[in-house]
């Protein structure tokens, strides 16, 4: 049987395309996982860029995610002093589980 060198160039291409897809170019400290961080970030988030809270508190690593206006997730630890008056401000609110957000969403 004969396989010509494009078929086996689109074989090897389909086979190898998903590793590149994996590697995160992204800081630990954004939150890449459905529900737990890696580790915290250091610097202080402005209270102007966040739209919301989640909470990953059974987690290896507690913590607070912080969601900003241009939908990225932020790790926080949740002992540190900035994050508990984040947490307390009526203006930013307790979103729902990640992965549950993803489910209302496709649903009607």
């Amino acid at each position: 049987m004969k396989v010509s060198g494009a078929a086996l160039f689109l074989l090897i291409l389909i086979l190898t395309t998903p590793a590149l897809h994996g590697q995160s170019k992204s800081p630990e400290s954004l939150n890449s996982s459905h529900t737990c961080c890696l580790k915290y970030h250091e610097k202080v988030i402005p209270k102007k860029l966040v739209v919301g809270y989640r909470k990953a508190l059974n987690c290896y690593l507690p913590a607070i995610i912080f969601v900003t206006k241009k939908n990225r997730e932020i790790c926080a630890n949740p002992q540190n002093e900035w994050v508990q008056e984040y947490i307390k401000d009526p203006n930013i609110p307790l979103l729902p589980p990640r992965n549950l957000a993803q489910v209302k969403s496709i649903r009607p």
